[in-house]
């Protein structure tokens, strides 16, 4: 991954449509993977190491500039954090794609905050409500599964710094 280029993706003004992402995620991915959805999840957190986040406000940002939706921290508890995925596009996904899913959401979710903290981290979609729109990640971290030093992303990470103090990703 180029970090450049991401950054003049996201300094680029111009409105990009989702439709090419929907496209891909829901014609073309299913096709190639048949009936073995549990590698979206392992896809998103491949993405996670190749679009490395370092910092935890910056996830937010990704999501929307992604098109993924409104991600926004919930309750947390010892080693747990909840999570909640919402906007038009997770609401649109649910009404018209039979058995919509999230799992390249919840892996890259876990891949990025198990790069951020260092420790062994999975997600899972706790809630998938359709009637309000919303996803409900389950994040779990085991601190004592340290990350081997030699598994983490040795790239320059993708910021959101700028893009945020301009008031994009933010709701």
């Amino acid at each position: 991954m180029e970090v450049k280029f991401y950054q003049q993706l996201l300094a680029d003004d111009t409105s990009t449509s989702i439709l090419g992402y929907e496209v891909l995620r829901d014609i073309l991915i299913p096709e190639l993977t048949g009936e073995n959805k549990t590698i979206l999840y392992w896809a998103g957190k491949r993405l996670a190491r190749e679009i490395f986040l370092d910092k935890s406000e910056d996830l937010a940002s990704f999501f929307e500039k992604a098109g993924w939706g409104s991600l926004k921290a919930g309750k947390a508890k010892k080693n747990q954090q909840l999570f909640e995925l919402s906007g038009k596009i997770i609401k649109l996904r649910q009404q018209n794609i039979k058995q919509a899913d999230f799992l390249l959401e919840a892996g890259f979710l876990a891949e990025t905050l198990q790069n951020q903290t260092g420790c062994v981290t999975e997600a899972i979609i706790k809630d998938n409500d359709s009637h309000n729109g919303k996803i409900i990640f389950l994040v779990q971290q085991d601190p004592s599964l340290p990350l081997d030093a030699a598994v983490r992303p040795d790239k320059p990470p993708l910021r959101f710094t700028s893009a945020s103090e301009k008031g994009l990703g933010q709701k």
